[in-house]
């Protein structure tokens, strides 16, 4: 089998807890260069991956040429994101990018269109895709379990905002990365939507803000300002006419991660929790049960099982399922980023272009 060999750029967090070990336990694939402008995640990586000194760079430029990468993957903060990408087509080598995919709908939809008159192949990390239960929604949806959808709540909290001692690191900076939990976690929330509905978003309305205002600077005693969004709260219409409620914050007291997803149709409800990494899902569908013995809770099935490294790979050998989030659905994500952004500042219901 060809072994497609991966270049990593940015060794933060995100690549030595998710990525590095994807790809490890993936299937015709291996990591084979990393590149960092720190010495300390480069040892680090290196060790995880098993690479020597020569297949490690600090200048994306090197990676990327390299002889020994035939793929990108893209893990640094968000304004790098589409630099990175750009120098990846222009070399015609597939990649794959961090959510967001960028910092504004202009930058990423001239990068989508970039790679596709390149020819290259792009890859977003919408990572809740490759989850067995959101999959499974999507085929239960599909198969009419909920009927015509009439209600989405949907929420994603955190208390990682809240962490003592936590640092001004490149989150917290408007320049770097943009946003907050927009793109940190609402670009998330966002794309399954798409991905589990099938819908497109025409309109919203929505709330942000910033509750830990300063941060100590990670070279300095000093403080700065924090310029990302801790929380957003939002209201969105999709095409057929469903509406969703969306509440993201990085800044509620909480044990663990808490996500949940609720639909509600003319037929049937799903409704996902996943506290702490422990997940359920349920279903009422059918005729109304009006004391509720038609609620049962459901497992997926092992066919729904996925995972986001494997899926870039058969991206790049052409053999995906169809179901990857591609350089198009960053785009779309990143335009409903910018509306809500417009429609936070400017606290009025903001209509999102179906164009482009």
């Amino acid at each position: 089998m060809n072994q497609t060999r991966i270049g990593i750029v940015g060794v933060g967090g995100i690549a030595k807890g998710v990525h590095i070990p994807g790809y490890q336990a993936a299937i015709g694939g291996k990591v084979t260069a990393l590149c960092d402008i720190s010495d300390n995640a480069l040892d680090q990586g290196a060790e995880i991956c098993s690479l020597d000194k020569s297949q490690c760079y600090t200048d994306y430029l090197d990676l990327i040429a390299s002889e020994d990468v035939d793929a990108v993957d893209i893990c640094t903060p968000n304004n790098l994101h589409c630099t990175i990408a750009e120098e990846a087509i222009r070399k015609g080598k597939p990649f794959s990018v961090e959510k967001p995919m960028g910092l504004s709908h202009a930058e990423t939809a001239r990068i989508h269109d970039l790679a596709q008159k390149a020819g290259v192949v792009g890859h977003v990390c919408f990572s809740w895709r490759y989850r067995p239960y959101i999959r499974y929604m999507k085929w239960l949806i599909s198969q009419g379990v909920c009927g015509k959808l009439y209600h989405g709540y949907i929420r994603c909290i955190k208390d990682s905002g809240l962490w003592p001692g936590r640092k001004l690191e490149w989150r917290f900076d408007k320049k770097q990365a943009g946003t907050g939990v927009l793109g940190d976690l609402a670009s998330h929330m966002y794309d399954l939507t798409r991905f589990i509905t099938g819908e497109e978003f025409t309109g919203i309305s929505a709330q942000t803000g910033i509750w830990i205002k300063s941060r100590q600077k990670l070279d300095s005693d000093d403080f700065a300002e924090v310029t990302t969004d801790d929380w957003c709260n939002a209201l969105v219409d999709m095409r057929s006419g469903l509406n969703v409620t969306y509440q993201i914050s990085r800044c509620a007291t909480t044990i663990g991660d808490s996500v949940g997803i609720e639909l509600y149709g003319s037929n049937g409800m799903l409704r996902y929790m996943n506290h702490s990494g422990q997940q359920t899902l349920e279903i009422c569908s059918g005729e109304v049960d009006m004391t509720g013995q038609g609620s049962h809770f459901v497992v997926p099935p092992a066919r729904f099982n996925a995972s986001q490294s494997q899926a870039f790979i058969n991206l790049v050998q052409d053999t995906d399922d169809g179901l990857s989030a591609t350089l198009a659905d960053g785009v779309i994500c990143q335009k409903v980023l910018d509306a809500t952004e417009k429609a936070a500042a400017s606290k009025r219901w903001i209509s999102i272009s179906e164009e482009g």
